[in-house]
């Protein structure tokens, strides 16, 4: 196998995180396999179905390199007090098993991310995230309406996918891309903080780098429709909008109750909105 030293000058990293079971190596597979040999890293792990990394070029943002990781939820590392001052990632894949006999652990799972989150004082709308319901081959699988309504309240965005046949994990992953790639070029402080993590440490004589060719963008094969894919939308189309489009779509929520909706009548809605320019991102 074919790898190349990490040396690109900007890091994006991805993790994929859910429960065990769930689909986040048989992601990392799809994502290895899609990766021409000269654009994949070496990377030091034990086990290479849990990190990856490759280079990839995104549009005018030119080339990063990205380092995916896969990790169990309840397996992520703690925060440790006094010396970590930055969250050890710059997006997430939530990735979800579609069965009805999962849904509790999805629901865990869920919480177990949202608290991590919060020790790194951040949420699930200041960082970003792509939810994607795997396994839709599974015969007790749950429609995506209703797993939106159970996991995804605030509308993040989200792909079905059989990842085992590399449905819809090429998709995801653009996806996650697009989003992690502009927000750290929008965010000059997340910005410094991936030329860091990417420098070399200094040698007194570094050694000439061999040439490489240039990489091209991301392979995508998009196949047949997933079975349980009700969006109104391809896929296809919600991945080329979300990498190619700067900035993210912002979900404001809001709950009313039922009884106003049960006349005849229409029922107007005012929504205020406070912009907080004291909020980073």
């Amino acid at each position: 196998m074919a790898t190349t030293p990490l040396t690109a000058t900007r890091t994006c990293r991805v993790l994929y995180y859910g429960p065990a079971s769930a689909g986040k190596r048989a992601n990392l597979r799809v994502i290895h396999r899609s990766i021409p040999p000269e654009q994949r890293l070496a990377v030091a792990t034990d086990d290479p179905e849990r990190q990856i990394a490759f280079r990839v070029r995104h549009g005018a943002q030119g080339e990063w390199q990205v380092l995916v990781q896969a990790v169990d939820a309840g397996r992520e590392r703690p925060r440790a007090a006094g010396r970590d001052m930055h969250a050890p990632c710059d997006g997430i894949v939530f990735v979800v098993d579609s069965g009805a006999s999962m849904l509790d652990q999805s629901l865990s799972a869920l919480e177990s991310l949202k608290t991590w989150l919060e020790s790194w004082d951040l949420d699930l709308m200041r960082i970003p995230i792509v939810i994607q319901y795997n396994r839709r081959d599974r015969p007790d699988t749950l429609p995506v309406d209703r797993l939106e309504s159970l996991l995804n309240p605030w509308g993040l965005l989200s792909f079905p996918a059989n990842a085992a046949n590399g449905d819809g994990a090429r998709e995801t992953l653009k996806a996650i891309l697009g989003l992690a790639v502009n927000h750290l070029v929008a965010n000059p402080a997340a910005a410094a903080l991936a030329r860091a993590a990417a420098a070399p440490p200094p040698s007194p004589s570094p050694a000439p780098e061999p040439p490489r060719s240039a990489p091209g963008p991301l392979g995508i094969d998009y196949g047949p429709p997933v079975p349980g894919a009700e969006f109104g939308e391809t896929t296809r189309a919600l991945s080329e909008a979300i990498y190619h489009e700067l900035r993210p779509t912002v979900v404001v929520p809001v709950r009313i109750p039922r009884r106003l909706l049960s006349g005849r009548e229409p029922v107007r809605l005012l929504l205020e909105v406070q912009v907080d320019d004291d909020t980073p991102y």
